[in-house]
């Protein structure tokens, strides 16, 4: 039997059940509130990667749904290298940041949803290879302004020997010969050659990165040559070494005449040619 109320009587116990139903509505979503921002903070740990303190060269395994059905490395990265790799076409979704995750799939193939090609597949259960060296965060975002990157980067992260080793041997060679020879080259030709060592070094800078697979000291010298036909006909938009004049091709090929002699000859011939061919509208 239910107790009889008055109309008053009545009156406030309605009034004490609807405060009662919003405070517990209010202490529902409050909950709810706190259990999202707890996953939050939670994840961004986990991912670790601070927009301000990074670190560079982290890598972590992703499930980026729905855009990707499959898990996929994922690298901690400066915005200005990924705004540089991809020629401004990404880069940190908070403007605010300076480091942020570039996904593998978008990094290298320029593909932000489908499928995850074996190359970029990791597994969640199992822990990423780490690179035996810890390097400085400008590693990992060269500006293109020192010479000293392949040593003091590529060179501790693969010291490499004989004919395989590019770092020292050729890179960091010819970056220092160009810079020596700037007096030689106009305006236009300085303005290429800037970007185009900072192109070169940029395409390296996947190697540093170990997460599945290490490279070889081959693979990085393939890497290597593989680039430079691409970072000399355009290293950014606007800039190329077919819109130079022929004093300033002279001045290249004078620059590089004793890699010729060197064992990296047959890379070099196959470079030009191709850069050649490519200018000329042949290939």
């Amino acid at each position: 039997m239910f107790p009889f109320f008055d109309a008053p009587s009545m009156t406030l116990y309605q009034t004490v059940l609807q405060a009662s139903r919003r405070h517990a509505s209010m202490n529902s979503c409050l909950f709810q509130v706190a259990c999202l921002a707890f996953v939050f903070f939670a994840i961004t740990g986990t991912l670790g990667c601070d927009p301000y303190t990074g670190p560079a060269g982290v890598a972590h395994c992703f499930l980026n749904t729905p855009y990707y059905s499959k898990y996929q490395c994922a690298t901690c990265l400066t915005n200005a290298y990924i705004t540089q790799r991809s020629r401004g076409q990404h880069g940190c979704r908070d403007r605010t940041a300076t480091y942020c995750h570039y996904q593998c799939m978008l990094e290298r193939y320029d593909l932000d949803q489908g499928p995850v090609y074996d190359v970029c597949l990791c597994d969640p259960n199992s822990p990423l290879l780490q690179p035996s060296v810890i390097l400085p965060a400008s590693c990992y975002s060269p500006d293109g302004t020192d010479c000293g990157w392949y040593r003091q980067c590529l060179a501790k992260m693969f010291p490499c020997t004989g004919q395989a080793e590019y770092a020292i041997s050729y890179g960091e060679k010819f970056c220092n010969l160009y810079e020596e020879s700037k007096s030689e080259f106009s305006q236009k030709a300085i303005d290429w050659l800037d970007a185009a060592r900072k192109c070169l070094q940029v395409a390296l800078v996947p190697v540093l990165r170990v997460t599945e697979v290490r490279p070889t000291c081959e693979d990085v010298r393939t890497l290597a040559f593989d680039s430079h036909v691409r970072c000399y006909v355009q290293p950014q938009r606007d800039v190329s070494v077919c819109d130079l004049s022929l004093g300033d091709w002279a001045n290249i090929i004078m620059t590089v005449k004793s890699s010729f002699v060197s064992s990296a000859w047959l890379e070099t011939l196959k470079a030009a040619l191709l850069t050649a061919g490519m200018c000329g509208g042949i290939l």
